[in-house]
C-alpha cells in the first residue's frame, strides 16, 4: 500500500513540473511579444496588448523561438542546414523564401504550408532548409513565420567558398548520391484543449525517400487505432485527445543511409469551467 501511494505521488510530482514547465514558456513567450521588438529581419512580433491582459487562447500571437543566423558560409562539397523555429497561438507555420525580398512583399508571399485549423491550440514549431548543392554564388534565405494575421520573418545569407574552376561544373547542381533522413519539420510542442484533434507534422528530406513511424514517451511504437492514425505524409493524427496522451511523441526517419529523430511534447489542457 505504501509503494503504491508513493508511486502515485511520483507521477503527480511529475505531472506538476511537466504543467509548470509548458506554462513557463509559454508565459515567457507571451511576455517577449508584449515587448514589441521586430521578429529578427523586421516584422510584427507583438500583438497590441498588455500580456497581463489577456488570455494566451484569446488573440494572435507569434514570436522567434530561435532565430536563424544571420550569415552561414558553406563548406567545400557539405550541405547547409539554416533552423528556424517559432512560437504562437493556433498553429503557426514556417515557410523559406530564397533570394532577396524586399520587405514590403513579405506579407504578400503566398503560404506554400497547409496550415491546420485550431484556435485553441498553442505551438512551437522549428524548420529546417537544406541547401543539398555548392553555391555559385551568395543567396538569401528568409524564413517566414504566419499565424492568423500575424507575419514575422528573419533572413539568413549564405556565402559559398571562393570560386575553385575544378568545381565550377557542379556548382547549383544537387549533390549526388543517397543522403542520410534529416527531418525538417516538426513541432517541439503542442498545446490544447482536451477533446481537440491535433496533427503532430514530421517532413522528411531524404534520399532515397525514408520510411516513418512514431513512437511514445514510453518508447513503444504507435500502432493504429481509433484516436491514433499515421498519415501518408507522416504526419501523426490523435483524435480527441485526453489529459493521459501528456507526454513526448517521437518520429523516427530511417533509409538505408541512416535515421533521424525529433520529439513532440504535446499537453492537453482542461477546459475552464463556465
Amino acid at each position: 500500500m505504501n509503494i503504491n501511494m508513493l508511486l502515485i505521488a511520483q507521477l503527480v510530482l511529475f505531472a506538476a513540473c511537466i504543467q509548470s514547465r509548458a506554462i513557463d514558456e509559454v508565459d515567457n513567450s507571451i511576455e517577449s511579444t508584449g515587448a514589441g521588438g521586430s521578429g529578427g529581419g523586421g516584422g510584427d512580433d507583438g500583438v497590441g496588448q498588455s500580456p497581463k491582459q489577456r488570455s494566451p487562447f484569446e488573440t494572435d500571437w507569434i514570436k522567434f523561438a530561435k532565430k536563424p543566423p544571420t550569415q552561414l558560409l558553406q563548406s567545400l562539397g557539405q550541405p547547409v542546414e539554416i533552423a528556424c523555429e517559432v512560437m504562437g497561438s493556433q498553429v503557426p507555420t514556417v515557410q523559406w523564401v530564397v533570394g532577396h525580398l524586399p520587405l514590403s512583399e513579405i506579407d504578400s508571399v503566398e503560404s506554400n504550408v497547409i496550415s491546420e485549423s485550431s484556435p485553441s491550440a498553442i505551438v512551437r514549431v522549428r524548420s529546417v532548409h537544406v541547401i543539398d548543392h555548392m553555391l555559385s554564388e551568395a543567396r538569401t534565405y528568409t524564413c517566414i513565420g504566419r499565424t492568423g494575421g500575424k507575419t514575422i520573418y528573419s533572413s539568413t545569407i549564405v556565402y559559398p567558398q571562393p570560386d575553385m574552376k575544378e568545381l565550377v561544373q557542379v556548382r547549383d547542381k544537387p549533390f549526388p548520391g543517397p543522403q542520410k533522413p534529416r527531418i525538417v519539420y516538426n513541432e517541439k510542442l503542442h498545446l490544447d484543449l482536451v477533446d481537440s484533434n491535433i496533427v503532430l507534422p514530421c517532413k522528411v528530406h531524404a534520399r532515397p525517400r525514408a520510411e516513418v513511424f512514431w513512437m511514445n514517451g514510453e518508447g513503444k511504437l504507435i500502432e493504429p487505432n481509433h484516436r491514433f492514425k499515421i498519415l501518408p505524409s507522416g504526419d501523426l493524427l490523435l483524435s480527441n485527445i485526453k489529459w493521459e496522451d501528456m507526454g513526448a511523441y517521437r518520429c523516427i526517419a530511417r533509409n538505408a543511409m541512416g535515421k533521424d529523430s525529433a520529439d513532440t511534447f504535446v499537453y492537453p489542457v482542461l477546459k475552464e469551467d463556465k
